[in-house]
């Protein structure tokens, strides 16, 4: 995903508190208030009038009173001098903190404290130093206390583990993404964020999702294929579904390859996302006696069609009941 996709995507505040709880202050994110989450101006001007930008940041109040700002840097390449910029736009900040808005206005006011985070979706593992002192040569007694201090949080999105990932979280939905590997992983992260993202408050942050998943979508599917910029999550997730038959043919393969297993876990995770547990347990059941691919994509769209799971799981009973060569939609 392209900086500008991670910065409309990072506009919400949702996606900022899902940050913090399931990655970058998952040790003390209750600390925070986050009904004051606010974006925050991200160019600084430096008293020499330098102009620099960095990606986004975000301001909140602790629950005792006390301010933090999130410096958030989106990142495709290592960058060995990452500490050091991370620093630049921290002092930078500051200076404008202290000019524009008066922090050090009082003998005794301290500047907030800032949280950078870098976000990092480059597909060799990230290696440059997270803390700023290890690009200075080191120092003994007095010296040591004039080397610099800060360290940045990293989230390197495709080389952590799967375990390490909080459940129904927006920003384990974008690593996800990030390391989609076949159509099958795709139809499962749209389902997904379909799901999690029903609040009428969150149609924005849908519409961004659905404009990077269709991207996504465009590199998969087979040409002619239309994904115009108005379909939503929904219609992108059924185009999928509807053209199964046709990806390429190392799509299929792959798929073939993750094996049945792979798809049934799919499907249930699925229904249990639009119809509850006691649905996708059900469903289980009937998977289990389905063992032809094409069989499987179908119970795939009709969990899309559906509108209850009282009628996927008739419908889903249904193609497991078909004869060989038809399909539940041929039956009356």
């Amino acid at each position: 995903m392209s900086d500008e996709t991670y910065r409309t995507i990072f506009a919400f505040p949702r996606m900022v508190e899902d940050l913090l709880r399931g990655f970058a202050a998952r040790g003390w994110a209750d600390e925070l208030d986050f009904s004051t989450l606010r974006k925050a101006p991200a160019e600084y001007v430096s008293d020499d009038r330098l102009r620099r930008r960095g990606d986004t940041v975000w301001q909140a109040h602790f629950r005792d009173g006390r301010h933090l700002l999130v410096l958030l840097e989106f990142q495709s390449r290592d960058d060995p001098g990452m500490a050091l910029r991370i620093l630049a736009y921290t002092s930078l900040l500051y200076q404008e903190l202290a000019r524009n808005e008066g922090w050090l206005r009082d003998a005794g006011s301290r500047l907030p404290l800032v949280l950078p985070v870098v976000i990092y979706n480059g597909a060799a593992p990230w290696r440059a130093a997270q803390e700023v002192s290890e690009l200075v040569q080191p120092a003994e007694g007095e010296l040591a206390s004039c080397r610099p201090s800060q360290r940045y949080r990293l989230l390197d999105e495709r080389h952590g583990g799967e375990d390490d990932l909080p459940d129904r979280n927006l920003v384990t939905a974008v690593i996800r993404l990030e390391r989609i590997r076949s159509p099958s992983d795709l139809i499962e992260v749209t389902g997904t964020l379909r799901a999690w993202l029903r609040r009428p408050e969150d149609d924005g942050l849908e519409r961004a999702f659905a404009g990077w998943v269709r991207e996504i979508a465009r590199r998969i599917v087979p040409e002619g294929t239309r994904l115009g910029p108005e379909m939503t999550l929904e219609d992108v997730r059924m185009t999928l579904v509807e053209r199964v038959g046709e990806w390429p043919k190392e799509w299929v393969q792959e798929g073939l390859a993750q094996g049945l297993g792979h798809e049934r876990a799919l499907l249930r995770r699925q229904a249990a996302s639009r119809f509850g547990a006691s649905t996708a347990e059900r469903l289980s059941e009937v998977l289990s006696d389905i063992s032809d691919p094409e069989r499987l994509a179908e119970v795939g769209e009709w969990l899309v069609r559906c509108d209850t799971g009282g009628e996927l799981l008739a419908r889903a009973d249904s193609v497991r009941r078909a004869p060989d060569g038809g399909s539940a939609g041929d039956r009356p």
